[in-house]
């Protein structure tokens, strides 16, 4: 791979990682500046997509900002500047893929998507559930033909030296949040509980239906697998996240009862399911539930803004828990918490992310959590 002169290695490691192998270290994908770049570094990609060049753009000039966001050229050119200028060290994968705020699937059902020069955001549009219909026709979609569009760009340009992963459609806890407000959704659950299954079981269908034709997109390119860009994972098969960050907002009970069905649906499409469980009180008081379900392979874990950090004392017994219960445990960490996390966790079904000043300090980690295994 023209980014990443190493990855048959990483690939190597990365299907051990999920076949459950023992490892001389965890899986740690690492991200620096490249020596010879004459850029600024990077933001982390976790945190969203590079917003290079909004800045530049008039507040009130919204066809350029919708333009930044839509633009397949632009996407590319954008795309391989980073690319040119970040080193991919461990199992760090140079991978792409479309980030309109984590809920497009919200767009092909009827929220227009509003651009902005900081994010993508989706307004409410179930006034009534009476009145509400879901209808989603893929061949005059203009939205999800943007998507196909994009996506077909990356891959023609890919010629074997990135990875396509697939546009983040989101969840329906999160995208019924979105479209029907969170807090109306909340009581939704108590007051139309029947209309909010049934909602949740369409998107949920939609979502499978869509992954298995982006899939069949970008395998090839992917090597035979697919990848989760903004964690850099890589699976030999297919794979993407499963996350509802509304679950903070409601019970366990409630979580169970009308969520686990989607997480199962998604996880069945799934080889390699991998949820995203998003700060603190998500972690609380819903990782029981999860760890129940047999379609989830993985937890990543996302401590979110304000909170305490990834190296948290009231996070070890969770994270030690999600080891014990046969699941791999991906982490988003600094690094200077690698050290002290590794006291406590098996390197075992262990994926790290992180990123370096230097090229020179990402080849360091990597030997000195060899030590520390």
């Amino acid at each position: 791979m023209y980014y990443k002169d190493d990855w048959s290695k990483a690939k190597k490691r990365l299907k051990a990682f999920w076949a459950g192998e023992k490892l001389d270290r965890p899986c740690v994908a690492v991200f620096a500046p490249r020596e010879n770049s004459s850029m600024p570094p990077f933001p982390e990609l976790t945190n969203g997509p590079w917003l290079g060049g909004l800045d530049d753009i008039d507040e009130n000039d919204r066809a350029a900002i919708k333009n930044w966001w839509i633009d397949p050229k632009k996407h590319y050119e954008r795309m391989i500047a980073w690319f040119e200028n970040t080193y991919f060290g461990g199992e760090a994968v140079p991978a792409t893929y479309l980030n309109w705020g984590a809920m497009a699937e919200a767009s092909f059902f009827g929220s227009p998507p509003k651009f902005n020069k900081s994010s993508v955001w989706y307004p409410p549009v179930i006034d009534d559930w009476e009145e509400w219909e879901w209808q989603f026709d893929k061949s005059s979609n203009k939205y999800w033909n943007t998507i196909l569009e994009i996506m077909e760009y990356y891959i023609e340009k890919s010629e074997g030296r990135y990875f396509v992963g697939m546009p983040e459609l989101g969840s329906a806890g999160d995208i019924l949040s979105l479209m029907r407000g969170a807090e109306e959704l909340s009581m939704d659950l108590i007051r139309h509980p029947e209309k909010v299954k049934e909602s949740i079981d369409i998107i949920a269908q939609t979502w499978v239906e869509l992954h298995e034709e982006l899939y069949k997109m970008t395998v090839d390119t992917n090597d035979g697998g697919s990848i989760i860009p903004w964690m850099s994972l890589w699976a030999p098969g297919r794979t993407d996240q499963i996350a509802c960050d509304f679950s903070s907002l409601i019970s366990p009970k409630m979580f169970k009862k009308f969520f686990v069905p989607e997480f199962k649906t998604m996880g069945s499409w799934c080889d390699y399911g991998t949820y995203h469980l998003d700060g603190p009180d998500a972690i609380k008081n819903h990782l029981d539930v999860l760890l129940d379900i047999e379609e989830i392979k993985a937890i990543q874990f996302t401590p979110g803004k304000a909170s305490p950090p990834t190296y948290t004392e009231e996070y070890i017994p969770k994270y030690k828990k999600i080891q014990e219960s046969g699941k791999n445990l991906i982490l988003l960490a600094d690094i200077e918490e690698i050290k002290d996390l590794m006291k406590h966790l098996s390197p075992d079904g262990l994926f790290i992310h992180t990123y370096a000043d230097s090229e020179d300090e990402a080849d360091q980690i990597l030997e000195d959590v060899k030590n520390w295994s």
